[in-house]
C-alpha cells in the first residue's frame, strides 16, 4: 500500500494523458473510421484477465450461422509484426494465443492480427469474400476504428471503482471511461448473485440509462486432453485412479477462480502460476513435469487453463510424456438473471439495424 502511494503522481499523469487523449478523439482532431459494416469492439478498462476472449467466443457462436464473421485483433504477445492473415500454418507465436486458440475453435473464422488496427480493417475489406461483420477483440482504448457498438467488460472481482490507474492501480484509463460502451459485462460474478447486488454494482458502475448492463459467471466445461486419445475415460475419473496431488498450471491474468475451481475436484493441489500470455521454455516445462512427478517416480495429472493449452500444445519442448499428462478446461460465460437472452437480442438488433 505505501509503495501504491508513491506510485499516486505518476498515476495522476498516466490518468491524465489518457483523458487528454480521449478529449482530442471525441473532438475529431484525432481521427477515428467509421465502417459500413457492423463492427463490435470487446474491450476493458481494468488490465489483466477480465473474461473478453470467453465473451468473443460466445458472440462467434451466436453470429457465425448466419454471417460471415471475422476477428480483428493486436495480437498480444506474438513474434511478429505488422498486418497476418492467419492461414492453416498460424501458430501462438505469429498471431498471438487468444486469436489462436479461436481460429482452432472456429476454423471458418476470418483471422486478422495488426498492431494499427485501421491496417487490418483495410486487409479485412480487401479480402474476396469480405466479413459481413467484423469482431474487435481488446479494443476499447484502440480508438482510430469506431465500433458501431462497444462491450466493455469489468471483473465483478476487481471492482473499477475500487482502483486506480497504472502504475498505483491496474486501469488503463479512469473508470468514467465506461460512458464510451453501449453495453457493459459483469464478468466472474458468482452464480448466485443477488438481484440486490446486481443492482449496487450498477449503481456502483455510474452508467446512464442507455447503457445496458449484464451479470455473468464463468461455466467451466468438462476438462479435456491436451492430445487426442482413444480412451474415453473422463478426467475425474482419472483423477480418482491417482493418489498424487494435481498440478494446476495457469499464465493468466488473474488465475484465482481458476485455482477455486480446481481445488473443486477433491485433491491436494499445487499451483503454477506464470505471466499472463507466458512463452513456455523448454525450463520451464521441465518445472512443470517435475511438479507432477511423485517419490515413487509415477506422474499426477497436470491441469491448465484452455488458452495455456494452446501455448504449450505448440511448444517445441512438450515431450509425450509431458503432454500426456496435462488437461485444460474449456469455459464460455454463464449470464445470470435471465440475461442471455437480452444480451443476445441487443446484439442481432445492432446488427439488423446497420
Amino acid at each position: 500500500m505505501f509503495f501504491r502511494r508513491l506510485l499516486l503522481p505518476f498515476s495522476w499523469i498516466y490518468a491524465l494523458v489518457t483523458v487528454v487523449r480521449n478529449k482530442l478523439f471525441d473532438a475529431g482532431i484525432l481521427p477515428s473510421t467509421s465502417y459500413p459494416l457492423p463492427v463490435i469492439s470487446v474491450g476493458n478498462i481494468t488490465v489483466g484477465g477480465t473474461g473478453k476472449t470467453p465473451l468473443t467466443e460466445h458472440l462467434i457462436r451466436l453470429l457465425q450461422p448466419h454471417h460471415r464473421i471475422a476477428l480483428l485483433s493486436r495480437g498480444y504477445g506474438r513474434k511478429t509484426k505488422g498486418v497476418i492473415v492467419a492461414d492453416h500454418n498460424a501458430t501462438y507465436e505469429s498471431i498471438g494465443d487468444e486469436p489462436m486458440q479461436m481460429k482452432q475453435k472456429f476454423p471458418n473464422l476470418l483471422v486478422v492480427v495488426a498492431e494499427k488496427r485501421t491496417l487490418g480493417m483495410d486487409v479485412l475489406l480487401a479480402q474476396s469474400s469480405p466479413p459481413d461483420i467484423i469482431l474487435m477483440d481488446d479494443a476499447y482504448q484502440h480508438r482510430y476504428v469506431q465500433p458501431g457498438l462497444s462491450i466493455l467488460v469489468t471483473d465483478y472481482h476487481r471492482p473499477m471503482w475500487k482502483d486506480l490507474c497504472f502504475p498505483a492501480g491496474n486501469l488503463r484509463e479512469p473508470a468514467s471511461g465506461i460512458e464510451r460502451s453501449q453495453m457493459v459485462v459483469v464478468s466472474k460474478c458468482p452464480k448466485d448473485l443477488s438481484l440486490d447486488e446486481a443492482q449496487m454494482i450498477q449503481k456502483k458502475l455510474k452508467v446512464s440509462p442507455h447503457q445496458k448492463v449484464f451479470f455473468s459467471a464463468i461455466d467451466y466445461g468438462e476438462p479435456k486432453q491436451l492430445v487426442s486419445s482413444d480412451s474415453t475415460t473422463s478426467f475425474k475419473e482419472t483423477l480418482n485412479k491417482s493418489s498424487h496431488p494435481l498440478t494446476v498450471v495457469a499464465g493468466i491474468g488473474n488465475p484465482k477462480p481458476f485455482f477455486k475451481r480446481a481445488e473443486l475436484f477433491g485433491m491436494p493441489i499445487k499451483t503454477m502460476r506464470y505471466k499472463d500470455h507466458h512463452h513456455f521454455s523448454a525450463s520451464d516445462l521441465k518445472e512443470i513435469e517435475m511438479s507432477a512427478l511423485s517419490t515413487d517416480d509415477t506422474y499426477g495429472l497436470i491441469l491448465t487453463t484452455e488458452k495455456d493449452a494452446v501455448r504449450l500444445s505448440a511448444s517445441e519442448h512438450l515431450t509425450e510424456t509431458l503432454a500426456q499428462l496435462i488437461w485444460y478446461i474449456p469455459i464460455q460465460p454463464e449470464f445470470l438473471i435471465d440475461g442471455e437472452n437480452a444480451f443476445n437480442e441487443t446484439i442481432l438488433n445492432y446488427i439488423k439495424r446497420t
